[in-house]
């Protein structure tokens, strides 16, 4: 029996399992990105007490190290000031909120079997979040929607 090879996406951090006989994938079939060494670090392991990381400096500049961090501290400061962190479904990464969407003409509600009203109204507003890793977008629906939904599924379940 002969093992089978363990890889990880630098992309969602997805251990990607594959035979020797067919060979590695090409793109990871959690997340869909390319695998390979494109805009991919080497972490030569740890130094020093400190625990400084030693990248190999073919493959990442400082300007990239800087960037990268920056990227990242800007990101986080975002999140703190979130009240609401979602995961991202994809990557497991917490979202960034980015905004409300009020939808447009052209969502048509549907009104379900023994109710009177549809679940949400044509003009219902999301909040939209963002994957700072993957940039997956997600949508939830508004607070005030929201409740509104729970109300009228309320009143439904009481008759």
């Amino acid at each position: 029996m002969q093992q089978s090879e363990n890889n990880v996406c630098p992309w969602c951090q997805t251990e990607i399992v594959w035979d020797p006989e067919i060979g590695p994938e090409e793109t990871c079939p959690h997340c869909l990105n390319e695998l390979g060494d494109y805009r991919s670090v080497s972490l030569h392991g740890l130094q020093d007490t400190e625990q400084e990381l030693d990248f190999d400096e073919d493959e990442l500049d400082d300007e990239d190290l800087n960037t990268l961090h920056e990227y990242e501290e800007g990101a986080q400061r975002v999140l703190d000031t979130q009240e609401e962190t979602p995961e991202c479904g994809n990557c497991h990464s917490f979202m960034l909120f980015a905004g409300h969407r009020t939808m447009a003409l052209g969502f048509v509600p549907v009104v379900p079997a023994q109710m009177k009203e549809p679940l949400l109204d044509a003009s219902h507003s999301t909040k939209v979040f963002v994957c700072p890793s993957c940039f997956r977008i997600d949508h939830v629906l508004a607070d005030e929607d929201r409740t509104r939904m729970v109300e009228l599924l309320k009143q439904h379940g009481s008759k």
